[in-house]
């Protein structure tokens, strides 16, 4: 699906789901991240809190979503690519088509400020070939 443009039923669709959105809004200023680093800055917009008060279930409840559900859909719009040996997640070049709706998204929304830094805790490995990736 790389090469086809994604329609706004789709775009919108992924918008509306809080956890993909806000994993997108991290890509906006990062390009890479690692799955750690991005549940915790994710599960602190959700309380509203600083990451420093973000409980490690409440941590591990949005890594295990993003796992099972986000990235991989993410990932097959080819909007992101996700490492699962690592936890790398990587921004992809369908990314940069809707960006610009993405930031009008982040605009309208209330104040969601980046806490963390790609650079966080984030070992960068070559993405495994797909065919090699656990199902």
């Amino acid at each position: 699906m790389e090469s086809e443009r994604l329609s706004l039923d789709v775009v919108y669709g992924l918008l509306s789901e809080s956890r993909c959105r806000y994993l997108l809004y991290y890509f906006l200023e990062n390009d890479h991240a690692n799955i750690e680093s991005v549940s915790l800055q994710i599960a602190a917009w959700e309380q509203g809190e600083s990451i420093e008060a973000v409980t490690e279930a409440q941590k591990q409840r949005v890594t295990t979503s993003l796992i099972h559900s986000h990235l991989p859909k993410l990932e097959d719009h080819g909007l992101i690519e996700h490492d699962n040996r690592t936890g790398d997640v990587i921004g992809s070049d369908g990314f940069d088509e809707i960006s610009e709706t993405v930031r009008q998204a982040r605009a309208s929304e209330d104040e969601v400020t980046i806490t963390g830094s790609s650079m966080e805790s984030f070992l960068y490995s070559e993405p495994v070939p797909s065919s090699n990736r656990e199902q």
